[in-house]
């Protein structure tokens, strides 16, 4: 259960968020305020909500032993929950802020059992919830994070980016990124990979030109992988509503029909590749945003249920992904992962994500009531 001590390590390119961390000063460094308080940090995807708790764990001075639960990894919150209760029954040491990383896949209902349980412990004298949506927690306190300001906007930027940026570039670049820290990380990550001409084609739009490796693949890339758009049958997913388990029945090529139509139905543009035996493009999943196109390699492994996926399958992915010169990468599997394949997902969250059964068997349930996002 050591990964419950994993705190994800402070950022050195973190800038901003003053109010929030004071916010948080508030929340937590007052004695007459911080014991039995459950904290809610809201915002969109990549906006920086782990960072910021990160960087205030780091950067203050504070007597609570943070324990920390990824749920963006974790299949199961709830079984995650349920197995963190259990590391919390065997400690005799000191007390502990938790921070739920992660949970917008908790409901309302697992939101309040997950209060009550987690604070049962006496030991326990803080919880911080970050997520992408706000529950409804009458007891909570809520802070929500926006888009970063323009002059912080422009020093991210600065500490991301090699050489000098004229203030024509770093304006061009933060107005695009709209402040959203993330899409300034990627915007760097073409800059740095193609330059400065290539970076204002992405922001200009004009990045479809497939003899360039702007956001999407190569020419040789999508010439090797003949890439076609496909869907399965409707039918087949209404009958895995009713019987999931049935996933492991499919052959490989089907389940990878299967994960390529509840992408789509996810708000993503799929292509799925010929049948190869090489890794790491069985799919292809752009998103289309108002800088562009990104893409998104996705591996699938038809595993049975018993044989988890090891840290080798998820190496050779990363290394996939930027041989493609794509966004990130995702390995979703019918089985399971092991510790070690979890543990350099951590360290690479920006870039890779992986996704299990329990995921797929959430993504069929949701199939057809989702309109955007994954």
């Amino acid at each position: 259960m050591e990964q419950f001590e994993f705190i994800p390590p402070d950022d050195p390119a973190f800038v901003g968020m003053n109010a929030e961390l004071a916010w948080l000063d508030t929340h937590l460094l007052d004695a007459a305020r911080r014991d039995g308080r459950s904290l809610v940090i809201v915002g969109m995807g990549g906006v920086g909500k782990t960072a910021l708790v990160s960087h205030w764990l780091s950067s203050r001075r504070y007597d609570r032993i943070p324990l920390w639960v990824d749920l963006y990894s974790t299949p199961n919150p709830s079984i995650a929950i349920d197995a963190f209760r259990t590391y919390l029954h065997a400690q005799r040491r000191g007390e502990f802020i938790v921070i739920l990383d992660g949970s917008e896949g908790l409901s309302d209902e697992e939101y309040q059992r997950a209060i009550g349980t987690i604070f049962n412990f006496k030991a326990v004298r803080s919880l911080i919830f970050t997520t992408r949506r706000a529950p409804r927690i009458p007891q909570a306190e809520t802070l929500s994070i926006g888009p970063l300001a323009q002059a912080d906007a422009a020093e991210l930027l600065k500490a991301l980016s090699p050489g000098d940026l004229t203030p024509e570039l770093i304006t061009q670049i933060t107005d695009a990124a709209k402040g959203h820290p993330l899409v300034i990380r990627l915007l760097a990550d073409v800059l740095r990979r193609e330059g400065a001409a290539a970076l204002r084609e992405l922001i200009q739009g004009r990045i479809y030109d497939l003899s360039r490796t702007i956001a999407v693949p190569s020419t040789e890339i999508v010439a090797a992988a003949a890439p076609r758009i496909i869907t399965a049958a409707s039918a087949l997913i209404d009958a895995l509503k009713k019987q999931p388990a049935e996933i492991h029945a499919l052959s490989p090529r089907k389940f990878e029909e299967l994960l390529a139509d509840l992408l789509s139905d996810m708000g993503w543009e799929v292509e799925l590749t010929q049948q190869t035996r090489d890794g790491g493009k069985d799919i292809l999943a752009y998103l289309n945003t108002d800088l562009g196109r990104f893409l998104c390699l996705v591996e699938a492994k038809h595993y049975r249920r018993d044989r988890k996926v090891g840290v080798e399958l998820v190496r050779t992915l990363y290394g996939t992904l930027f041989d493609a010169q794509a966004n990130s990468a995702m390995l979703v599997t019918s089985s399971s992962f092991s510790s070690d394949a979890r543990e350099f997902q951590r360290k690479h969250r920006y870039q890779l994500s992986l996704r299990d059964y329990a995921d797929i068997v959430s993504w069929i349930k949701k199939y057809g009531t989702i309109q955007n996002g994954t």
